[in-house]
């Protein structure tokens, strides 16, 4: 287990860390309690990270600056952030005096990996619209699935990214993990307790906070086929063995709760089916990436995108009205949208 090292905040680096905040829109002025506290949402895709930083933005904005980061990558692409970590950016806020929060989430491993393949499975995995890929054979699509099922969300942010230590077990109970090192809060949630995540965050930041489902597959333009692969998905034997010995499942599901999950998995076996090699893989990557002609990083895929401008604020405060009355929201806030209305 690793200890987080603070680092020399000096020189070139003190530059590139000055440069990356104001790219993100972290504000130093720290006379104004939203920029006090900044909650970093960095959490690998598709574990239900957009629907936490939604809910967090329309409910808690004025208390909370909320950025969301998948890896360095987006930040390259997305504001042109070189030469500089998540992480070193995570504790540069500290070193400037702000309470600092990081937010990680686990998703049981088979639904993760199915939703992160659907997430590029037309620009990645098919070099296709996912108009076109959405009437392709379910069978096809399966197959190719089975084939990089085991190189598919593999990562843990809190225990391979964020270099800190952590507990021997996790607190089932209590439905989440919070640590405080070196005056940074390491949060770890699970995507099965987002019935409590409100609880959750009631007991962490204290503010009242209703989870907004937001950026969900089943509601884009993929969905068809999303929805036949769930009805007829069934997992090869010698895959299924992968998640009954997946060392993550153990350590955030508890004895009966791994138990459930695998039983109702097991129901859903088929024969086995030989995936890609680790060469097979690496080749397969390198040729999709070299077909690739769509962009994979999406801009604007929030309900709330977080602008704090008077016609942003007055169109969120419409929203939250509608939400707090029960009504589904079909609309996002959006800058310029919301200055012509």
């Amino acid at each position: 287990m690793l200890l987080i090292i603070m680092l020399d905040f000096s020189g070139e680096k003190m530059n590139l860390l000055i440069e990356a905040n104001e790219k993100l829109n972290i504000c130093d002025d720290l006379n104004e309690e939203k920029n006090k506290n900044l909650i970093f949402v960095y959490c690998p895709p598709k574990v239900g990270s957009t629907t936490l930083v939604t809910s967090f933005r329309l409910y808690a904005l004025k208390k909370y600056t909320v950025l969301h980061i998948h890896d360095e990558t987006m930040l390259k692409i997305l504001c042109g952030i070189e030469n500089i970590t998540v992480n070193e950016i995570i504790q540069y806020n500290k070193f400037l005096g702000k309470n600092v929060y990081v937010i990680d989430i686990y998703r049981s491993p088979i639904e993760h990996k199915i939703s992160a393949f659907f997430e590029k499975i037309g620009s990645l995995h098919f070099n296709n619209k996912d108009e076109e890929v959405n009437n392709y054979d379910i069978n096809k699509v399966i197959n190719r699935f089975n084939k990089i099922f085991p190189y598919l969300s593999n990562f843990d942010y809190y225990k391979e990214v964020y270099n800190i230590s952590f507990p021997d077990k996790f607190v089932y109970s209590k439905k989440y993990l919070i640590q405080d090192i070196n005056g940074i809060k390491y949060i770890k949630l699970r995507l099965k307790d987002s019935n409590s995540w409100e609880t959750i965050i009631n007991e962490i930041f204290g503010v009242n906070v209703k989870i907004v489902n937001d950026y969900e597959t089943d509601k884009k333009t993929i969905k068809n086929l999303f929805k036949q692969f769930k009805e007829n998905y069934k997992i090869p034997a010698n895959l299924f063995l992968i998640i009954e010995n997946c060392e993550k499942l153990k350590y955030y599901f508890s004895p009966e709760e791994r138990e459930e999950y695998l039983n109702n998995w097991r129901s859903k076996q088929t024969k086995e089916l030989q995936p890609y090699t680790e060469n097979e893989y690496i080749l397969y990557m390198e040729l999709s990436l070299e077909n690739q002609h769509i962009g994979e990083i999406q801009r604007n895929h929030y309900m709330d995108v977080g602008c704090s401008c008077k016609a942003c604020s007055r169109k969120r405060e419409q929203i939250l009205y509608l939400l707090n009355n029960g009504e589904k929201i079909n609309e996002s806030i959006d800058h310029n949208n919301a200055h012509i209305e």
